[in-house]
């Protein structure tokens, strides 16, 4: 019987910086198919009123929203956050990693404000405000 291994993925930041000088990556990782996959974000001027985001962006096509936080660890059926109480950097953990996973990955630092409502907005790169 002949045994396939998995493939290895590989995720990607193209300039190492993301949108502003506020938040780093690494340019690359690479991961086993099935496996979690850790992806750091440092912002160490972190203000205490803005948002970690997280996207993804596969070739050909819009950056795709993931997850985002505040202060507290943050999961959904994507991803998992996590965020020390410093805020100081934070990181994208993909529980089971497939080849559907492979792409760019951007950590972005958005300011967020208070409407008339009372609700938290936050401004988003790509589309304007956001709720």
């Amino acid at each position: 019987m002949r045994q396939i291994d998995k493939p290895n993925l590989l995720f990607l930041n193209p300039l190492g910086v993301v949108t502003d000088s506020k938040a780093t990556q690494p340019n690359s990782m690479e991961s086993t198919e099935d496996e979690p996959v850790h992806l750091p974000c440092n912002h160490s001027t972190i203000s205490g009123n803005e948002f970690i985001y997280w996207y993804r962006q596969i070739p050909l096509q819009g950056p795709e929203y993931i997850i985002h936080g505040l202060k507290d660890n943050v999961t959904n059926r994507m991803a998992f956050l996590a965020i020390p109480a410093d805020r100081k950097s934070s990181t994208l953990i993909l529980p089971h990693a497939s080849l559907r996973d492979t792409g760019v990955y951007y950590c972005i630092l958005r300011d967020t404000h208070w409407d008339s409502c009372g609700c938290t907005c936050a401004v988003s790169p790509w589309w304007g405000e956001g709720s």
